[in-house]
């Protein structure tokens, strides 16, 4: 019996040879949409862009008669958390004021972001003109945007992940939801507003 119990500890002292190792915390595999299919809002807007066709267009209501000219809608992404909300407002002679108020939004976010970089774009035979930021760090948006045409209409976008904002593990997202923004931008038009359509 002793033996026995000689021989077991022997064994179990030198049969790990190597060292245990820390391995880092492991994060969820992130299965992104596929883009190769694209589509045109399901619903009447002032304004038209090609979608993801695993994105959900959601038209949001004007909260009062005062906004009764804006339109509001979310574009979700359910399989990976993510939303870019629009905002268009028809330009009535506050060109200066939306394009500040705009540029206000996205600095705000510079307190928690570590880097931010803007990028002017334009498109002219769309009449499409404006600014896109890019936020790097905690911030609770990665990307934002505004367009217009200068005479008629502003548009502004801003894209939220809805987890908690670790730049590591978001990071696929975020370049995947990036280039689903500067897709819209690029397939940017504008039309005409149809008051009471779903």
């Amino acid at each position: 019996m002793k033996h026995s119990l000689f021989i077991v500890l022997f064994a179990l002292l030198f049969s790990c040879s190597e060292d245990p190792v820390a391995r880092p915390n492991g994060h969820m595999r992130i299965g992104l949409p596929a883009q190769n299919a694209y589509s045109e809002l399901p619903f009447e807007a002032p304004f038209q862009v090609q979608i993801n066709a695993e994105a959900k267009a959601i038209k949001k209501d004007v909260l009062s008669d005062t906004n009764a000219d804006e339109f509001w809608m979310d574009l979700a992404y359910p399989s990976i958390l993510s939303t870019i909300q629009f905002t268009y407002k028809p330009v009535t002679g506050n060109l200066e004021e939306l394009v500040r108020d705009a540029q206000q939004l996205a600095y705000k976010h510079t307190v928690k972001a570590s880097g931010m970089r803007e990028q002017f774009f334009a498109y002219p035979e769309e009449g499409v003109y404006g600014l896109y930021y890019e936020f790097s760090g905690a911030s609770a948006t990665t990307t934002q945007f505004y367009a217009t045409d200068s005479a008629s209409h502003f548009l502004r976008g801003v894209l939220y992940h809805y987890s908690t904002p670790n730049a590591d593990s978001l990071a696929p997202v975020t370049q995947f939801m990036r280039d689903e923004l500067l897709k819209m931008i690029e397939t940017l038009k504008w039309g005409e507003s149809n008051e009471g359509e779903s």
